[in-house]
């Protein structure tokens, strides 16, 4: 049970971390995960509100921010009694594997490029400071 924890922290990090998503949508998007693998059927959103016992608005927007970070996919159910509503599935695991995994690498070449020039900026707010001390000795 303790391994179980510390990978679902690690995993709920990075999904905030990358995707910035909330509890709320990883939770929602848990829920989506376990729901299609029992029954093999996309959800609606009224569904999901109902089995995590939370509102529709709630519900959502979590699958709003699920759909843009693209961990999950929607399409057009017609309804018996006429019209239609949009039912949810999640990406597929490899899918969402290789979108983290570009992320990641994303975010390292960001990361490496800021560290790389940490001693640049460091520099020039140095320079910036000892400009602005000889400005303000030469007003006094």
């Amino acid at each position: 049970m303790q391994r179980r924890n510390m990978w679902e922290l690690v995993l709920n990090e990075l999904f905030h971390s990358l995707l910035g998503l909330t509890e709320t949508d990883i939770e929602v998007y848990r829920v989506l995960l376990r729901e299609y693998e029992r029954c093999g059927q996309p959800l609606s959103v009224n569904e999901i509100a109902r089995v995590m016992n939370k509102s529709r608005s709630a519900v959502e927007r979590s699958i709003l921010k699920l759909l843009s970070a693209g961990l999950v996919n929607r399409r057009v159910a017609l309804l018996s009694s006429g019209g239609y509503t949009y039912v949810y599935y999640p990406r597929p695991v490899r899918e969402v594997k290789e979108m983290l995994m570009e992320k990641l690498r994303d975010f390292y070449a960001k990361a490496r490029e800021i560290i790389e020039s940490l001693d640049r900026v460091i520099q020039v707010e140095a320079d910036f400071t000892a400009g602005s001390s000889s400005q303000a000795q030469q007003v006094s």
